[in-house]
């Protein structure tokens, strides 16, 4: 059993849900997975791949049904938490670092610009105790069980004249999602944030209500993003990730033998979106380029240094559970 299936069965076991082991056969269900992402983005594709790899080993015994561009990332996991179906968004939910603001806010360093080095760096985090703790506020807090992460690939920001420097940020409307962390950080560079849903983006770049974005690159590609930016730069702040998970009570009505086949698909599903993801990061960027996006290498050095006391403010006050020095140590 490795590291993620091990994890994933202690949450489990949390809920008193039942084993993992084979038993009778069980009766048909369909899955409903959400994600507030469009068609095209990588957590978009990784739902479908799920869906896909689930009707075909179970013969479409188990149906997924996936509905993308689902509400927002901060209003769709309010309504994931409901033990009453009918009263609940879906049974799973792919998205991105939102149900940590949501369900577990002092360990969303995970989600924190430049705190996290590379996702392989993210992964020695998200296994290590800290991790572990985080796992159980989600069920504790959000009636959720976490069945695994995907890399997005780093986040970079658009915008139509070039980042190249902490000066650039000073005056600029920065279109950011409603996270008060990241915009703590930006705000002590001198941006003003804007904050508008996922969906709203491309809008509000086309119609000037903000000047810039920041996103990984499948976000910026498959919201056709370089239609109304410019440039691209490279900035590197943040480690993209999905994360995906059920709601606890869905869970505990499976079997034994319909959990395992959701633990296990997930768990290949997410590889798979992970292993995408490091495989195109770099066409991702050609097809930007090709679209006429013009790439911009900024002193990433110097923008991070002048991001660290709002990074090194947030530790103490809100990532109180670790420290940055901990973290990198990991």
């Amino acid at each position: 059993m490795n590291r993620r299936t091990f994890a994933t069965a202690v949450a489990l076991a949390c809920f008193g849900l039942v084993g993992l082991g084979d038993v009778e056969a069980a009766p048909d269900v369909t899955i409903r997975v959400v994600t507030p992402f469009p068609v095209g983005h990588i957590l978009a594709d990784t739902a479908f791949r799920f869906k896909e790899q689930v009707e075909f080993k179970t013969k479409g015994k188990i149906a997924v049904n996936v509905a993308t561009g689902v509400l927002t990332e901060q209003t769709i996991g309010a309504q994931m938490t409901s033990c009453n179906p009918n009263q609940r968004v879906g049974d799973i939910l792919v998205t991105g670092g939102q149900p940590i603001q949501d369900w577990a806010p002092q360990y969303f360093f995970f989600n924190g610009p430049y705190v996290i080095v590379d996702y392989a760096h993210f992964q020695r985090v998200w296994f290590s105790h800290l991790g572990d703790e985080l796992r159980t506020l989600l069920g504790q807090s959000g009636n959720q069980v976490a069945l695994g992460t995907v890399y997005r690939g780093f986040r970079q920001f658009t915008s139509n004249a070039p980042i190249t420097g902490p000066a650039s940020f000073v005056g600029l409307k920065l279109r950011l999602p409603g996270v008060p962390d990241w915009i703590a950080v930006w705000s002590s560079l001198g941006v003003i944030p804007v904050t508008i849903p996922l969906g709203g983006i491309y809008n509000a770049l086309r119609d000037g209500v903000a000047d810039a974005s920041e996103g990984d690159l499948t976000q910026i590609l498959s919201l056709h993003l370089d239609e109304v930016q410019s440039h691209l730069s490279l900035t590197n702040h943040l480690v993209g990730f999905g994360m995906v998970t059920a709601n606890a009570c869905f869970m505990s009505e499976l079997s034994a033998s319909q959990q395992n086949t959701v633990v296990h698909e997930m768990q290949s599903a997410t590889d798979w979106g992970t292993d995408r993801m490091n495989a195109q990061e770099a066409t991702l960027l050609s097809t930007l380029q090709g679209l006429g996006m013009i790439t911009v290498i900024p002193n990433a050095a110097a923008i991070r240094l002048a991001a660290e006391p709002a990074i090194n403010n947030l530790f103490a006050t809100k990532w109180t559970v670790t420290t940055w020095a901990e973290v990198l140590s990991l």
